[in-house]
């Protein structure tokens, strides 16, 4: 048998480093998807923490029409009040 000559040698090592550097390129790749990279981690911070201050903001709304109302119902009362006094001027 014949030994395989320097260049199909060469060859051959450059098939079998380019078909490695696929391999690589395809597991990084699956290890990139599987994680989450740092901006989507971030970015998923950011929303939870928007969504806890809408919710904050959300609660001083509540609380700011309650006191709306009783404001309202305050003055209503005092117009009631007041009612009587102004027409008999």
């Amino acid at each position: 048998m014949k030994a395989p000559a320097m260049t199909e040698l060469s060859q051959l090592d450059a098939q079998m480093t380019a078909a490695l550097a696929r391999l690589r390129a395809a597991l990084e790749a699956r290890a990139a998807a599987a994680s989450p990279s740092a901006d989507v981690e971030a970015m998923q911070a950011r929303i939870r923490a928007l969504e806890a201050e809408k919710a904050e903001l959300e609660e001083e709304l509540e609380r700011l029409r309650s006191k709306r109302d009783k404001d309202v119902a305050a003055l209503d009362e005092l117009i009631a009040q007041l009612k009587p006094l102004i027409e008999e001027v």
